[in-house]
């Protein structure tokens, strides 16, 4: 698996991370197309996981929220999603995980859920583009997406 890019968003005051590669059929008007390419970025490995490691160092008072984006996290192999997962959860003393995916609640592997802790589930639909979608404090782009929360919802 590989990581596309890491920033911090003061606006929901987290730590992103951009996996790479999306499996067809991409959603039109995806919010990132640079991530389809899987060979794109930097290997998710033992240097790199120090790098990150010290990246959510420098700003671990600021981030209250770690968001995992793509591509398609769940096109990666999932124990490699569990081992980056993992990683960030013992890395930030169990600070909120949300994973965002084009897939369905059901379609979330098991040892996902168990470390998320919120879920955003649905494609992006341009024809269903809504202004006010709201969970959990995110407002969703289209109204066939939804937000699970860990413990209520899952």
């Amino acid at each position: 698996m590989k990581i596309l890019a890491t920033q911090f968003t003061l606006s929901m005051r987290s730590f992103d991370i951009y996996i790479a590669g999306c499996k067809p059929p991409h959603c039109p008007g995806c919010h990132n197309p640079e991530g389809w390419d899987f060979n794109q970025g930097d290997e998710f490995n033992p240097a790199y996981s120090h790098r990150l490691f010290e990246k959510m160092n420098d700003f671990y008072e600021l981030i209250e929220n770690i968001m995992i984006f793509g591509g398609e996290p769940l096109d990666s192999p999932t124990e490699d999603l569990v081992d980056l997962l993992a990683f960030i959860n013992s890395a930030t003393d169990c600070k909120p995980i949300w994973l965002f995916t084009r897939y369905d609640i059901e379609d979330v592997p098991d040892p996902v859920k168990l470390i998320c802790s919120y879920i955003k589930c649905g494609r992006y639909e341009e024809d269903k583009k809504v202004d006010k979608n709201e969970y959990y404090g995110m407002n969703l782009a289209t109204s066939n997406q939804k937000i699970y929360k860990k413990g209520l919802d899952y």
